[in-house]
């Protein structure tokens, strides 16, 4: 029941913005009121450190979008020549497991765009929470000071890339059904099994694991304090 709660909250969210509003120019201007500390303080350098991480990430979100988008075109497009080839088309069908391939390779990259933007954004959130500590006394609460037009809404545009990505993972389990559908069956005997289409399967799932229960978890824990000199000269 949770995960129906979760699909549904996921396309229907009525959560308020959580702005409160500021009511006159003299509010306004008391949030900017004060003198800032130094510029040589270890908190004013921590505010600009939060910043151009900040800036560092986003701009890291948005060159991995990319990276991913040519990913997914490359085998939207692998399908679709592979789809409409002779061997595939032609009666019996041969070297069908590269379709399989072919949509493998797409899950789970789109997959892998998923949590990685859910990592992106951890980060850039973790340095935007940063900012909101930080800021108050070098610029006064600029960055928590949010200009909404008759309390207008807007949108989220990491989101909506998450949504996208998500997206593509949905259509590639969708084409892997089809195949499975269009090609495989449980008639017949130990020499009609599908060995290829098993091990991408079996090799997909790894990898899949891996990047959500293993390998692919970032971790805060402790690290051993190891380090070594470097010789310059002989």
């Amino acid at each position: 029941m949770k995960i129906f709660k979760e699909i549904f909250r996921f396309a229907l969210n009525n959560r308020s913005s959580g702005l409160i509003k500021i009511n006159n120019k003299d509010d306004f201007n008391k949030r900017f009121e004060g003198n800032s500390i130094k510029i040589d303080t270890k908190k004013y350098k921590a505010y600009e450190k939060a910043w151009d991480s900040r800036k560092f990430e986003i701009d890291n979100y948005w060159k991995r979008t990319t990276y991913f988008w040519a990913f997914q075109v490359t085998s939207f497009t692998a399908y679709i020549a592979i789809l409409n080839s002779t061997n595939y088309n032609k009666e019996p069908r041969e070297n069908t497991f590269t379709l399989f391939f072919a949509i493998s390779i797409g899950f789970i990259t789109s997959i892998s765009w998923v949590l990685i933007n859910i990592g992106s954004k951890f980060w850039q959130r973790h340095w935007e929470k940063q900012i909101d500590m930080l800021e108050d006394e070098i610029t006064g609460a600029l960055y928590k000071t949010i200009y909404a037009y008759k309390n207008q809404k807007t949108f989220s545009v990491s989101k909506i890339n998450d949504i996208v990505s998500r997206f593509f993972c949905f259509i590639w389990v969708i084409l892997w059904i089809q195949y499975v559908v269009d090609n495989l069956t449980l008639n017949g005997t130990f020499k009609d099994i599908a060995y290829v289409e098993v091990l991408i399967t079996l090799g997909t799932i790894y990898f899949v694991l891996a990047m959500f229960k293993g390998y692919g978890r970032g971790s805060f824990s402790s690290t051993e304090f190891e380090y070594y000199n470097r010789d310059v000269f002989k």
